[in-house]
């Protein structure tokens, strides 16, 4: 049996602890409806996390998965969280949740004197640098997706103060045009 494997025969319950410990990060009272409420549309950010916490944990064991499918999947899950204006040790820090988890559920399997002469604990650190690969790219997702959210934010102040020039503009013209106008009805 390799790493791969004792993993997988444990995916659910594993990847199941690591979107409850993502969950447990938010705010008491929406935690409660990410984890019941399985609708993708009445509930994207848990149906999106459980999503990207799969594919994820996939790559992380050692599984075949496209390069460019756990780049969305680690992109979709830090958006959402530079988005709710985390700060990065926590949007971030969820990732390395996942080590805590196979810590107390792979590690011990894996030095068990049956399974240690398999090179068991190389493929383990091997998981646990790839969770460090992973936390590196989402570092540098988030500070991108926090400039990206940044730069939205200025222009959508810059439009709304552009209405507001336009307006006081416009009510300038109004206003310089409106005695002109009386003063012919007097003069004529």
């Amino acid at each position: 049996m390799d790493i791969a494997e004792l993993c997988s025969n444990r995916r659910e319950a594993l990847v199941d602890r690591w979107v409850n410990r993502f969950f447990a990060s938010y705010p008491l009272d929406s935690k409660g409806f990410m984890r019941t409420s399985r609708d993708r549309f009445a509930n994207p950010v848990g149906e999106t996390t459980r999503h990207s916490a799969s594919v994820l944990f996939d790559a992380v064991i050692g599984m075949d998965a496209e390069p460019d499918t756990v780049k969305q999947a680690l992109h979709d899950l830090i958006w959402i969280r530079a988005v709710q204006d985390m700060p990065p040790a926590k949007a971030v820090g969820a990732l390395y949740l996942l080590k805590d988890i196979l810590r107390s559920e792979v590690l011990p399997e894996c030095l068990k004197p049956e399974l240690a002469g398999q090179d068991m604990l190389n493929a383990y650190l091997d998981m646990e640098s790839r969770i460090d690969t992973l936390g590196l790219m989402a570092l540098d997702m988030y500070s991108e997706a926090r400039e990206r959210v940044f730069r939205i934010r200025v222009e959508e102040v810059k439009r709304s103060q552009s209405q507001v020039i336009r307006l006081a503009k416009l009510r300038r013209e109004q206003a310089e045009s409106a005695p002109e106008t009386e003063n012919r009805g007097v003069e004529e």
